[in-house]
């Protein structure tokens, strides 16, 4: 299938895995996607704009969902945190479910969350692109300005999140993910 025929089907089935409001976050970091592709000279800001259709993808489903596709798997999950088991069990079942193959794609499924080491663009753009299609970002003051520094500099937008991530997890008194702290410090250097 080509892009464009991807995207049409994944449209579908998304609102066949998730909520209403998901699949609405779901456009939201779509859109920004190919956005941010386009301003970072990314060469496939459609396949961006798929990435953010089908990121969360199994972010609704029971543990028992994620646990089950990991033993499958043999994947280690023992040092995730809970809340992203579905970036991971997402890119599995894409894989599986879908036979989608395209790594790149897949990697950024599976980095969205967390973050992590040596991160490709499209990692990036969809890190970021998360963050700000969030409902929480949109109802922050410096929204705008979020966007557009992020338009100029993608490691604004990266940073951004490792930072807004780590603060409500020092909050909740939450451990954190060593790989959004490297996020976080690999993003801050760069901005």
């Amino acid at each position: 299938m080509d892009i464009e025929s991807l995207i049409t089907f994944f449209k579908k089935e998304i609102e066949k895995e998730v909520t209403i409001s998901r699949m609405e976050h779901c456009l939201r970091v779509a859109a920004l996607a190919e956005r941010f592709a386009l301003a970072h000279t990314y060469p496939y800001p459609r396949k961006a704009y798929l990435a953010g259709i089908v990121h969360d993808i199994t972010k609704q489903k029971k543990k028992e969902f994620h646990i089950n596709l990991f033993q499958k798997e043999n994947f280690n999950y023992s040092d995730l945190p809970e809340n992203a088991y579905h970036a991971f069990s997402g890119a599995i079942y894409l894989r599986e479910q879908f036979q989608l193959k395209d790594e790149e794609l897949l990697s950024a499924v599976r980095n969205h969350t967390l973050g992590g080491k040596n991160l490709s663009t499209l990692d990036k753009i969809l890190y970021t692109a998360d963050f700000l299609g969030s409902e929480y970002a949109s109802k922050q003051s410096d929204y705008q300005n979020w966007i557009q520094q992020t338009e100029k500099n993608l490691y604004f937008g990266v940073s951004l999140k490792a930072k807004t991530v780590i603060l409500d997890l020092i909050n909740k008194k939450e451990s954190i993910h060593t790989f959004t702290i490297f996020t976080y410090n690999e993003g801050i250097k760069l901005i």
